[in-house]
């Protein structure tokens, strides 16, 4: 059975790109629910695993382009060093801005110069294959709830944590302070 638009899909998974793991949730992580065909997922992965069925395991190769995207050289920006008089920058900070859209985007500080900064508009992993090794935990039809608001109810939360995480992962230190959700 093939997996529907709109299904809500649970998955665990570990995504590694050289050989290097760059998340998972392999362990006794809760799976990661998502609803399939609106865009949550990269592509690539959505794409190959559209026949698989619950229990299904299967190691994924994803291109640069249906993954986190090719490398854009255009995607460059140098940007007056006073613009960034507020932060403490160094090379390799990441940043989250929006874009014309108003949609989050991520842009790094690749190079600080006397009077400007040269910023990369692309994502870190932009350019680069990604290995998945994933298993189909769950496959089910949405709620009317769910199809409204377009998120499993798995990942719909009120943003009062008391100590719990959402499922988006955790912190530097290690502990649930960074859930992903804010």
């Amino acid at each position: 059975m093939a997996i529907s638009q709109d299904q809500i899909v649970a998955i665990k998974y570990k995504a590694s790109v050289d050989s290097d793991i760059i998340d998972q949730n392999m362990g006794d992580e809760a799976p990661l629910f998502f609803m399939y065909g609106r865009g949550q997922m990269m592509p690539g992965l959505e794409s190959r695993i559209a026949e698989m069925n619950v229990g299904d395991s299967s190691d994924l190769e994803i291109p640069a382009s249906e993954a986190y995207g090719d490398y854009n050289p255009e995607a460059i920006q140098t940007v007056p060093k006073e613009h960034l008089a507020h932060l403490e920058i160094h090379e390799g900070l990441v940043l989250q801005g929006q874009d014309e859209n108003g949609q989050p985007v991520m842009v790094v500080v690749k190079e600080i110069q006397d009077d400007s900064v040269i910023m990369d508009h692309n994502h870190p992993l932009a350019g680069k294959d990604v290995s998945f090794s994933v298993t189909i935990e769950a496959i089910r039809d949405p709620s009317a709830e769910e199809l409204e608001s377009g998120l499993a109810a798995e990942n719909q939360h009120d943003h009062a944590h008391e100590g719990g995480c959402c499922g988006g992962g955790k912190g530097d230190a290690g502990d649930e302070s960074g859930c992903g959700c804010h």
